[in-house]
């Protein structure tokens, strides 16, 4: 952001909005009848509020005597002993979020968990303090008021409002409702006059949905009616211009989309049409696609690592879609998943609710993960295998009403297995004022990519991607960048079945330059030879590496970095070491192999490489790769290797070592396979296309037997009309 520029209009702060007094917030009920003070309008409030979209009440009472509850008292616990109410000691970036007073709301929290007053005292008296000198604070951001700007007045409408239905009718005194009241009708004023125009990113729309929110709560606001109508427009807009068409949100950021998906979840509840929106559904399907089999999602594009179980059980309840609570389940305990469905209120259409009990008590097995999933909008291919899986990152980068969050990185990836992170990244910062943010956390050098000269990626990536390679035993994501200010491309192959690894292929035709590989674990990474390394936990699972080159021309790096770590068992991420390996050379040629193990023992692997051929070698298991050719063979004896499966992509011969299995007239993809002792091809072409094959018998296309026509030597000749997928049976593989 510009130094002297503000993400927001001009300064819009005046008395309607931070000085309301008690008849100025009479009148924006619409001086009723009877009402001349705080208590009559208490009162009345009292009798014509409606209920906030997640009611305390219930959920204070489906967390009774469980861990959660304890949660809450350790949350509460510093406001018996007193807080600094100004914030100044939280630095630039969280002095902001200080104001949104996500502290104050544990005190009522725990008033009701335990009835003790002292709680609602701390609320009162920290409240009070606040409002008492919030007009005198400053923030560092230009033109950025601390307290009154979008994600100010969106967060303190998010935590007090749920509290007015509990705090209307209880000891808490006049005065201070009165001044609450008073900070949500002015915070809804400001979002009003701020957000007349549609703006992308997260901001506006969050503000928006808590404007929506507060005209539904408290109806008899004159101004209710023009605050709903102008947040409903803005939200249409957002869900059109900034939600993306395979359902993430504009920013790419896993932690902004749930924060905005639970935003949209909340109208959802006020206006249940929202919820038959598709935008809604694929936002929802969007955090299914990136969730790991930990329940976790990595922290991409300063993201957190977010853990959507409850987003998913909320979408399941709005959505009316069962296979969303099945999913939610894996993750959450059966206290966690009463105590998330208890606060969701019941529906007043009695088949709906029906349906709704039904999907709480089912039980039956989740539907297992597409192998390949691609985000084309938001930039991302998830690869899956049997235990593994691989998360790609190609897109865009993107703007942000402060700073972007999108990190200086393109084409690089996170692997994970078995619930753990296997290779990682820098992910987002503890907070926006740490020094390492731009040199750490969003630059090149925390993550899984190769850079040049250690400058930093452009925000002009200009990256293309090739067709996904996508079958039963493999897939293969290639693609092409020029954000360092050279060409560059990176293929990531992924191999399904036992054994699983990954090959990473980088090339860059580019002379004079320092060319760095960089890749991090969890774990340290413990060389054992050169170029080959391990980082593994104490009793697994780990990740082997060997680097395919010259170790005399590469020099290679460690150190390590900060990066939160997902703990599965407690469903957190905590920050802990990331360790670093950058390989370095002059020419920007890498061949990468990473070969992920469940256990500590290491896995028996030899990788070798001449001019043309990268032999990957697991004793009983061997896989030759060429630029367009995989094979796969089984070793039975010393000098005896039988074929598995062998693929060619946009190729017109596949050969298995001295063999040649078929030959095209035009490009295609294939797969040979070997089923019952005989090969079945697969082949998919463009258009009509010539096959030769040597046959053992009777040929099949697609379990219709062809006179193939005989061609030299022992080879026929068949056509396959048009452009699709094939299956041909009938073919020697010997």
């Amino acid at each position: 952001m510009n130094a002297t520029s503000s993400p927001e209009k001009p300064r819009h702060i005046d008395d309607r909005i931070n000085r309301i007094g008690t008849d100025d917030l009479i009148k924006a009920f619409g001086s009723p009848p009877g009402v001349h003070d705080l208590g009559t309008l208490r009162s009345f409030v009292a009798e014509h509020q409606r209920r906030p979209a997640w009611p305390l009440w219930e959920w204070v009472e489906a967390i009774r005597s469980t861990p959660a509850a304890e949660a809450v008292l350790a949350e509460a616990a510093p406001l018996l002993t007193g807080v600094e109410v100004t914030g100044r000691e939280h630095g630039r970036s969280r002095r902001y979020g200080f104001h949104y007073l996500g502290w104050l709301s544990p005190g009522v929290h725990a008033w009701l968990l335990t009835g003790e007053d002292r709680y609602l005292r701390a609320f009162e008296k920290h409240l009070d303090d606040w409002v008492e000198q919030r007009d005198s604070l400053t923030g560092e951001w230009p033109g950025l008021d601390v307290i009154w700007y979008s994600l100010g007045t969106w967060a303190r409408c998010r935590n007090l409002l749920p509290t007015l239905e509990v705090l209307t009718d209880s000891p808490l005194s006049d005065r201070v409702w009165g001044r609450m009241v008073a900070t949500l009708v002015g915070g809804a004023r400001w979002a009003y006059d701020e957000h007349d125009v549609f703006r992308h990113g997260n901001w506006q729309l969050v503000s928006a949905a808590e404007l929506l929110h507060i005209s539904s709560v408290l109806p008899d606001l004159v101004e209710g009616d023009s605050w709903a109508a102008r947040a409903r427009a803005r939200i249409d807009e957002h869900l059109l211009l900034d939600i993306y068409p395979d359902g993430g949100h504009y920013e790419r950021s896993p932690g902004y989309h749930k924060m905005c998906l639970t935003a949209l979840q909340m109208v959802a509840v006020i206006d249940p049409e929202l919820a038959s929106h598709p935008k809604v559904a694929a936002m929802h399907d969007w955090l299914g696609a990136l969730v790991s089999s930990g329940g976790w999602i990595p922290h991409l594009q300063d993201s957190q690592v977010e853990w959507p179980a409850t987003a998913l059980l909320r979408g399941s309840y709005l959505l009316d879609n069962p296979a969303l609570a099945r999913i939610a389940a894996q993750w959450l305990t059966p206290e966690e998943f009463a105590a998330e469905a208890a606060m969701l209120p019941e529906w007043r259409d009695p088949a709906r609710q029906r349906r709704w009990a039904a999907t709480l008590a089912d039980q039956s097995a989740v539907a297992s993960q597409p192998r390949t999933t691609v985000l084309p909008d938001s930039g991302y291919a998830i690869l899956h295998g049997n235990d593994v899986r691989a998360v790609i990152n190609y897109g865009p980068h993107i703007e942000h009403e402060l700073e972007s969050h999108s990190h200086r990185a393109v084409l690089d990836l996170t692997i994970d297995g078995w619930q753990q992170p296997l290779l990682w990244e820098a992910g987002g910062p503890p907070s926006y004022d740490d020094p390492e943010y731009l040199t750490w956390y969003q630059s090149g050098r925390g993550h899984n990519t190769v850079l040049v000269d250690d400058r930093e990626l452009s925000t002009d990536r200009g990256v293309t991607v090739d067709p996904l390679v996508d079958t039963e035993q493999l897939a293969i994501f290639s693609g092409h960048h020029q954000g360092n200010g050279v060409p560059q491309s990176r293929t990531i192959a992924l191999v399904r079945e036992e054994p699983a690894f990954v090959v990473v292929s980088d090339s860059s035709p580019a002379e004079s330059h320092t060319f760095r590989a960089c890749w991090h674990s969890v774990h340290p990474w413990r060389e054992l030879e050169p170029l080959t390394y391990d980082a593994s936990s104490a009793d697994g699972p780990g990740l082997l590496l060997v680097e395919v080159g010259d170790a005399s021309t590469t020099t290679a790096e460690v150190s390590e970095g900060t990066a939160r770590r997902p703990l599965v068992d407690r469903r957190v991420a905590e920050y802990g070491p990331l360790h670093s390996l950058a390989l370095k050379r002059e020419a920007g040629v890498f061949t990468t192999v990473l070969v992920p193990h469940a256990t500590a023992e290491l896995p028996n692997v030899r990788v070798t490489r001449d001019d043309h051929e990268l032999t990957v070698d697991h004793g009983h298991t061997v896989d030759r790769v060429r630029s367009s050719t995989w094979v796969r063979t089984t070793r039975t004896h010393v000098l005896t290797e039988l074929l598995s499966w062998a693929m060619g992509w946009q190729v017109r011969s596949l050969v298995d070592r001295d063999h040649e299995l078929l030959r095209t007239s035009e490009d295609v993809d294939v797969t040979a396979g070997v089923v019952d002792g005989a090969m079945r091809l697969i082949v998919t072409c463009s258009g009509r296309c010539g096959v030769w094959i040597r046959p053992t018998g009777h040929v099949l296309v697609d379990g219709v037997h062809v006179d193939a026509e005989p061609a030299e030597r022992d080879w026929v000749h068949l056509t396959l009309p048009y452009a699709g997928s094939w299956t041909i049976q009938g073919a020697r593989h010997d």
